[in-house]
């Protein structure tokens, strides 16, 4: 008699795994989608609901929070908040050296020297090199 009730409970079993099986469809990456909405709402994007930090905004807190952080960017400013023009600087003219072999030569801006001899001094350039261009070019 034991037999025959194993017998029957391991058949129910087998007609209860396969309705289920039957009834449950199964995953397939071929399955059509029926639902495109795959937005993700931030805090930069307009349209959609206002974000608030971690949550959705409740009805004028997004402005509160947008005056808030124009305040907080302000902060510190003075002056008018228009944009001004920079005036650019003044260039200072070469100086006219001496005429040499019948041509008139330019000394370079006193700017220049310091990088060139810095330029020259990172290459590895030999000090009686570095004076030679040095006083080629005009600088002490």
């Amino acid at each position: 008699m034991s037999s025959k009730l194993m017998l029957v409970l391991f058949v129910m079993a087998v007609l209860m795994t396969s309705i289920v099986a039957a009834t449950i469809p199964a995953a397939s990456a071929l399955t059509s989608r029926n639902s495109f909405n795959d937005n993700h709402y931030t805090a930069s994007r307009s349209g959609g609901p206002k974000i608030c930090g971690d949550h959705r905004c409740a009805p004028g807190e997004f402005e509160k929070m947008q005056e808030a952080l124009a305040q907080a960017q302000m902060k510190g400013k003075t002056g008018t908040t228009a944009p001004t023009t920079p005036t650019p600087p003044t260039p200072t003219p070469p100086t006219t050296m001496p005429s040499m072999n019948g041509t008139s030569t330019t000394m370079p801006a006193m700017s220049v020297c310091p990088t060139v001899k810095g330029t020259l001094i990172n290459a590895g350039v030999p000090s009686t090199v570095i004076a030679k261009v040095m006083a080629d070019l005009g600088c002490s």
